[in-house]
Parts: C-alpha cells; sequence; structure tokens
C-alpha cells in the first residue's frame, strides 16, 4: 500500500500571496490612521485653545480688562525678561499654585526653574518642539501666541545679533491688536465685534514657537506676540502664526470660538479699503465686519 506524505505549511506562493495582501490592507489602511491622528491632534489643539479663550474671558471678567502682552516700564530695547499675557491667566488654567510662587508682583523672573516648567496646556500635540525653547532663551515652550495686530512689529534689531547690532528700535507703545506692551484691551473697545477679532493663534517650531512666561525683553515681542502684517501670512516664515496641521493654523476668536484659517487666507497692504481678510481679522476697530470666515 502506497503510502501518502501529509502536507505541512505553506508554499512559497502561498506565502507571498498572503504577505501581499497584508501589505495592499496596510496601505489602504494606513492613511486613514495617519488622518484619525492628525485629527485627533488638531481636535486637542482646539480644545486647548478654547481653554486659553475661557481663561482669558475669566481674566476680563474679574480685572475688566484683557492682560497685557508683556509689561515693562519703557518701550525701548533692553535685555530684562518680563512677564506675559500667559503668565497672568495661570490662576484660570488650574495653575493658581505656579502664578502665586511665580511673584508677579514685582514684575521680574525671580526663579528661573518655575519659567522652565513644562505646561501642556500650552503646548500643541503636533509640535514637536522640546519642552524647553532653546530658540527662546531655553524658557518653557508655548505654541499659542497673542495677535499684536496689522502692523509688524520692528525687526531691524532682533537682539539676536547681539546687543552691538545697529538698529535696535523700541517697542511700538500700542496697535490695533488685542495684545502689546502694556496693553489694557477691553471688550467693548472692540467695536468690530468679538466675532470679528484674533485673539491667539498657532504658532509652532517652524517659527521658532514662544515661550509661556513672557518676553526676554522688548526687543522680543514675537517671544508672546505675532503680528498679521502683509507678508507674514500664516505659516510664511519666522515671524509668522504657524502650525504643523495641514493648510493652515487654528485660532482663538474673541467670542472664544476656534477657526481654522487657511495660509492662503486673503491677504492685502493698504488703507483699511484695501486690507485684505487676514489683516481685518486682526484689528479691533477698523469698523469692518467680515462675515463668515
Amino acid at each position: 500500500m502506497a503510502s501518502h506524505r501529509q502536507r505541512n505549511g505553506f508554499t512559497l506562493i502561498e506565502t507571498l500571496v498572503v504577505l501581499a495582501i497584508i501589505a495592499i490592507g496596510l496601505a489602504l489602511t494606513m492613511p486613514a490612521v495617519l488622518k484619525s491622528r492628525a485629527d485627533a491632534r488638531r481636535d486637542q489643539c482646539v480644545k486647548h485653545l478654547k481653554m486659553i479663550g475661557l481663561a482669558l474671558h475669566n481674566y476680563h471678567d474679574v480685572f475688566r480688562t484683557l492682560p497685557p502682552a508683556w509689561t515693562a516700564h519703557t518701550a525701548d530695547p533692553g535685555p530684562i525678561p518680563r512677564f506675559g499675557w500667559t503668565t497672568y491667566i495661570l490662576p484660570f488654567i488650574d495653575q493658581a499654585r505656579l502664578f502665586k510662587e511665580l511673584d508677579t508682583t514685582n514684575h521680574q523672573i525671580d526663579n528661573r526653574k518655575l519659567v522652565e516648567t513644562p505646561l501642556p496646556a500650552f503646548r500643541c500635540p503636533t509640535d514637536p518642539t522640546p519642552s524647553l525653547n532653546e530658540l527662546r532663551g531655553s524658557f518653557a515652550t508655548s505654541n499659542y501666541s497673542a495677535n499684536f495686530g496689522p502692523v509688524a512689529a520692528p525687526r531691524w534689531g532682533n537682539a539676536d545679533f547681539g546687543i552691538s547690532w545697529p538698529g535696535q528700535l523700541p517697542t511700538l507703545k500700542s496697535t490695533d491688536g488685542m495684545f502689546y506692551l502694556n496693553s489694557k484691551v477691553r471688550f467693548r473697545d472692540c467695536i468690530d465685534g468679538l466675532s470679528n477679532i484674533i485673539m491667539v493663534g498657532e504658532r509652532s517650531i517652524d517659527s521658532r514657537a514662544g515661550i509661556w512666561m513672557g518676553v526676554r525683553g522688548n526687543e522680543y515681542e514675537d517671544d508672546q506676540v505675532t503680528d498679521c502684517s502683509f507678508g507674514n501670512e500664516i505659516n510664511a516664515g519666522d515671524n509668522s502664526f504657524s502650525s504643523r496641521h495641514h493648510g493652515g493654523a487654528n485660532f482663538l476668536i474673541g467670542d472664544g470660538s476656534v477657526h481654522f484659517l487657511s495660509e492662503t487666507i486673503d491677504s492685502q497692504a493698504g488703507g483699511p479699503e484695501e486690507m485684505g481678510l487676514y489683516q481685518r481679522l486682526s484689528q479691533r476697530n477698523d469698523r469692518h465686519t467680515v462675515g463668515e470666515f
């Protein structure tokens, strides 16, 4: 009687077929998985901005004004670290103890370790910037920057070039934005309506992110604020609002809502009638409402 050999396992062809099916399955599902993860990170970023919006509104309820972008006795440049708007809202994001330890009454940074504290509320999950921003003095990083308005902050004399670099300029004492040196903007000052004004936007590693402590000095405005001037559109470069979300960035609007603005948003220079949508959204009192955006 002839013996029959029992067949075990797969043939080479069968193995290759199975591997091919798995590879095709992965190719079909991976984009969806990656998109799902990106959407989750973007949603978390939106939640952070909404929390910041609520904190700013609560601050306004208590003090009848928004916090200053940062405080200083003079507009002149000088390497004196000062507290900024993100520090002043700490009690409203469950960081009252840290705020008390900072002792903001003297406006000076007394304890370096405290301002190196990583705060997840100020971080976008898509941004890979380290917890200490080495591009900004190694203070703790923030990915959220306040609206300075449609005019560019002085850039000629950024002190990164050294104190001997010619052209260091005083910071602007006021702007049409929501935050600037010693600003005390009230909601009633926002005659365009809060739903038509940018309050805070994203700032990623692509434009050096930011720091939550405040500013390293008056010549470092963009440690805390970002302008919406023509030529400084979203994801446009070193001084712009930016994000790692595809095609634009999340922005907190004055009414507490969060909108995703495209990097191709209409942007133009000129007077009130010629300004682009981006510039109009950055002004609190240009008497132009923008409708849907």
